[in-house]
């Protein structure tokens, strides 16, 4: 999978809540690092929350390595979005992409 960073992370802005949000796209193999994020609404995403402050260049840079060096990230790319009849909506099915979301998730939020 491909991570790519908004450029505005690591600028420091007023005083606020901020939000620092990995969205990943198994079905096209992407994911997204981006402050504020639009889009969270996308049913076909993981969406993992990593700090609710401004990042540092360095923790981009330790975001990008976990990323980077992740193994569990072919688990999320086999990920299966299908309709769920006993809920009757689209989402994803159970198998091993959501513990490997979860620890993702946990690893990113240690590494800031």
């Amino acid at each position: 999978m491909q991570l790519t960073v908004e450029h505005d992370l690591n600028t420091r802005y007023a005083a606020g809540d901020w939000i620092i949000t990995l969205t990943i796209h198994p079905l096209d193999g992407t994911a997204r690092l981006a402050w504020n994020p639009e889009g969270l609404n996308d049913p076909e995403t993981f969406s993992v929350l990593v700090s609710r402050q401004p990042l540092s260049r360095e923790a981009i840079r330790s975001i990008s390595e976990i990323f980077a060096s992740y193994d569990g990230l072919s688990d999320i790319a086999d990920a299966e979005w299908a309709y769920l009849h006993n809920q009757t909506r689209w989402g994803w099915e159970q198998g091993p992409w959501w513990d490997a979301v979860d620890e993702l998730g946990y690893l990113l939020r240690e590494a800031v």
